[in-house]
């Protein structure tokens, strides 16, 4: 069985209510969903593909995040032995957004703030949706550190990435000069971000948009922070997203670089 994607005039697609298509080569079903991740594939159907494939089915509790993200590991190397270690952390990351869109919202308002001008039904649903959030954002951890435990089992070790002593300085930020020259400071954040993460500039809502590898994106502004508080943030969001998608961890100090971004009270996308 193949999956295929086709082409259609755009403003038929709009008439039809398409958000998004894409164009690509057919893929074999079971590769199209390795590379998927597995997303909302049932553990009972990805054990199956497992011993279909005469590979051994990974011990653990149905349910349990860290047994679900070794079975798609599996599943994603006895159908693509060939794929690279990282390119499998991609898939794992692609899955776990596809089945919690909400990973990266953030609420805009404090929760505590919001209780002064809702009522306490109102509230109690606010508390509950960041409850929500918290426990997605602890189960994709929880996703993250099984998937690089159980990584070297399946697919091979990449060489460490070594960084230049220059590489290793921590960003220095603009002359006073450029301090509100966007384009100079987008090609500054440029210079300090790994190259699978895209950054685009938007002037005119005063943000900067940041792209994953897997084209999840974080828009972050600078009209209530400055330019060099959300510059740092673009970069922080940009090493967050690239290590997500199993890339290395930042050459500099990235806590040392969120005191310069990261205020209590201000919560902004």
């Amino acid at each position: 069985m193949l999956l295929t994607t086709v082409s259609v005039a755009q403003d038929y697609v709009g008439e039809l209510g398409v958000q998004l298509l894409a164009t690509a080569t057919p893929r074999e079903l079971l590769v199209a969903q390795a590379y998927s991740g597995f997303a909302h594939v049932s553990e009972k159907t990805m054990e199956d593909v497992l011993v279909h494939k005469g590979k051994e089915v990974p011990a653990g509790d149905e349910g349990d995040i860290h047994r679900k993200t070794e079975l798609a590991l599996a599943c994603i190397a006895a159908i693509k032995p060939d794929m690279s270690g990282q390119e499998a952390s991609k898939c794992i990351a692609r899955a776990f957004v596809a089945e919690n869109p909400e990973c990266y919202s953030d609420l805009l308002v404090d929760p505590e703030a919001l209780g002064d001008v809702v009522n306490a039904g109102e509230a109690k649903k606010v508390a509950e949706h960041a409850a929500r959030m918290a426990a997605t954002k602890a189960l994709k951890e929880l996703a993250v550190m099984t998937r690089e435990k159980k990584l070297p089992l399946y697919f091979a070790k990449a060489a460490p990435l070594k960084y230049t002593a220059a590489q290793k300085k921590q960003p220095r930020w603009v002359p006073k000069r450029d301090e509100e020259n966007t384009e100079v400071i987008t090609k500054w954040i440029l210079s300090y971000i790994p190259a699978d993460v895209a950054v685009e500039c938007d002037d005119y809502n005063g943000r900067w948009r940041v792209i994953s590898p897997n084209l999840d994106w974080k828009s972050i502004s600078w009209t209530k922070r400055g330019f060099e508080a959300a510059a740092c943030e673009v970069i922080d969001r940009a090493w967050a997203f690239h290590k997500f998608c199993g890339g290395a961890a930042a050459p500099f100090d990235l806590r040392e670089l969120s005191k310069r971004w990261q205020e209590e009270g201000v919560i902004d996308s």
